[in-house]
């Protein structure tokens, strides 16, 4: 099955390889001007109104208040982060779903065409910065007989932009879960839920950490959305993928003002990473010096950012330890 599944998982992921020549100049965002010695970083997040973008900002007010200029780069997701902090020497920050990242090493370990030798280079070069959150999958449709994920075959399921980490993700879950939805349509969260709201499909996948910018407020014609539980089956619990990547979560009852009963579902982790292609000692000093700053800060960013910095605790001899963490990172720690 694992095979099957990473050649379709993938299939996008050789497509954002070979596109990325063609990738024109990378929109900027919040970039502000900062006293010539203080060292610049860019990191890559996520479509404006999710919470990559939001971490994004709260993490470019902390670093300004510490000489670091931090620019926040919105993008369509993990796998775009994964390629283009590859690509790009000046992007050297990119925020990342966990299975998006071992899923592009599991391809560059099975893959046999002229994509594989690439691939290698890009999984070797990947390197922690720092582990953060969980974010939650969330399943959203409108139908009342929708109730269970069981209840999507046959259906129509907006699964994610081919570039993010809720494609990979929601993939992973359907083929795990043996659902056959009658179509797949790629497209992002915004596109998704006005076309969920239009009735042009029965159910979205959008994996973000809650509260979901998204679905916070109330929805226009709101009525009947509700989020789909998932219930994880010992035998799906048992599978070494599944382990691999996620763990059982809960969306608590009230955490959109529309939902009024706590919903169980599926979490996966999110990391901050980078790649040491093309990194120099400038860059690297100020990797390592903005990871200890978020690390020595985390109360701060519980108290006054968005609410996922509440549930991020790291230890540090862990971190120090972890396989694949920045030497940038470990120096900075020690």
């Amino acid at each position: 099955m694992k095979n099957a599944l990473n050649k379709r998982l993938f299939l996008s992921t050789g497509l954002c390889l070979s596109l990325l020549w063609l990738a024109g100049p990378l929109k900027a965002a919040e970039s502000t001007a900062m006293p010539a010695s203080s060292p610049e970083l860019s990191l890559m997040t996520g479509r404006e109104p999710g919470t990559y973008y939001q971490l994004g900002r709260d993490l470019k007010k902390l670093a300004g208040r510490h000489q670091i200029d931090l620019s926040v780069i919105p993008s369509a997701g993990s796998l775009e982060n994964i390629f283009k902090v590859y690509e790009y020497p000046s992007l050297q920050l990119g925020l990342s779903q966990f299975d998006s990242l071992s899923l592009v090493a599991l391809e560059a370990t099975i893959s046999d065409d002229g994509d594989a030798e690439e691939l290698n280079k890009l999984v070797n070069s990947l390197q922690l910065v720092l582990p953060l959150y969980y974010e939650e999958v969330h399943v959203l449709a409108k139908a009342p007989e929708i109730k269970q994920l069981a209840d999507l075959n046959d259906k129509s399921i907006a699964v994610g932009d081919a570039v993010s980490g809720t494609y990979g993700t929601a993939t992973i879950l359907l083929d795990l879960f043996k659902i056959t939805p009658a179509e797949q349509p790629e497209m992002d969260a915004v596109t998704a839920l006005d076309a969920l709201q239009r009735g042009e499909i029965d159910a979205m996948i959008y994996v973000v950490g809650s509260p979901a910018q998204l679905f916070t407020g109330p929805l226009a014609n709101a009525d009947g959305l509700h989020l789909v539980s998932i219930e994880v089956p010992d035998d799906i619990a048992k599978n070494e993928l599944f382990q691999t990547f996620y763990k059982k979560a809960t969306i608590a009852d009230g955490t959109y003002v529309w939902q009024k009963q706590a919903v169980p579902t599926l979490s996966v982790g999110t990391v901050l990473f980078t790649s040491n292609k093309d990194q120099n000692d400038e860059n690297c000093q100020a990797i390592g010096r903005f990871a200890k700053i978020v690390y020595d800060n985390l109360d701060e960013l519980g108290r006054t950012g968005h609410p996922k910095w509440k549930s991020i605790s790291i230890d540090r001899e862990a971190l120090l330890k972890a396989p694949h963490l920045s030497p940038c990172v470990g120096q900075a720690f020690k």
